[in-house]
């Protein structure tokens, strides 16, 4: 396993972001939102194809330490516990603010069971 996620699976363009959260199903709890869009869709050729995830941490949930320290920790569980071998879907990934409070536990926990749902 490699010891990062690597740049070209991250989805960087705004445009594609827009594409997965408009077009996606979207799944929620208290603390993330999760926008999921199979990749195998016609409508996605924008996107490119080995970026596949994305992150997004609000301004409104605190200063640029806060928001980077919680983006590291999503992208983190996501590379060490969640990421596909083979990429079935196009993913964004966005906190909410109780997500600030959590641990690291709790917040593989929140990620775990959003994923799961993604099917």
């Amino acid at each position: 396993m490699a010891e990062t996620l690597p740049r070209t699976r991250v989805i960087r363009r705004r445009a594609d972001f827009d594409l997965v959260r408009n077009r996606g199903r979207r799944h929620n709890n208290r603390y993330l939102t999760l926008s999921v869009l199979p990749l195998n869709r016609d409508d996605t050729a924008s996107v490119a194809h080995a970026a596949h995830v994305a992150f997004l941490v609000p301004k409104r949930l605190g200063p640029a330490t806060v928001r980077n320290r919680l983006r590291r920790r999503m992208r983190e569980i996501y590379r060490r516990h969640l990421q596909p071998a083979t990429p079935t879907h196009y993913l964004v990934w966005i906190a909410r603010p109780p997500a600030v409070q959590l641990d690291f536990a709790a917040l593989k926990g929140a990620m775990e069971l959003l994923f799961s749902k993604k099917d």
